[in-house]
C-alpha cells in the first residue's frame, strides 16, 4: 500500500510538471538559482547527496517561478511530504513560509530541470 502511495504521488507530481512547462527555458539571473545552484548551495548541496546514496531512487531537482518568485524542487517518490523540500533562495520549504502545497502545484510554472538521475 505504502508503494501504491508513493507511486501515486510520484505520477502527480511528475503530471504537474508536464501541463505546467515553460518551455522558454530562460534561467533567472538575478537569484541564487541557477545551473550549478547544487554546487554553489551547500544547502541544498546536502539535501540533494541525501537523495543520492544507493537504492533511493529517482530523483529531480527542478527550477520553479512562484507568484514572481523561484524556488528549487526536490523530488523523490519516497518522500511522503512533498511541501517539505520545495526551498526558496534561503533553504526555507514552502511550508516554513506558510505556501499551500496545492496552491503552488497549481499555480507554479517549471523554468528548468536542474539534475535528473537515478540513484
Amino acid at each position: 500500500m505504502k508503494n501504491y502511495l508513493r507511486l501515486a504521488s510520484l505520477l502527480f507530481i511528475f503530471s504537474m510538471n508536464a501541463c505546467t512547462d515553460d518551455t522558454s527555458n530562460a534561467l533567472p539571473t538575478d537569484t541564487c538559482f541557477k545551473k550549478d545552484a547544487i554546487a554553489e548551495l551547500p544547502w541544498l548541496k546536502s539535501v540533494v547527496s541525501d537523495f543520492q546514496k544507493p537504492k533511493s531512487g529517482p530523483l529531480e531537482v527542478v527550477l520553479y517561478t512562484y507568484k514572481n518568485q523561484y524556488f528549487i524542487g526536490v523530488i523523490n517518490p519516497l518522500v511522503s511530504s512533498p511541501a517539505s523540500y520545495i526551498y526558496n533562495c534561503n533553504g526555507e520549504s514552502i511550508g516554513k513560509l506558510n505556501i499551500g502545497y496545492n496552491q503552488f502545484t497549481a499555480e507554479a510554472r517549471t523554468i528548468d530541470v536542474l539534475l535528473k538521475g537515478t540513484y
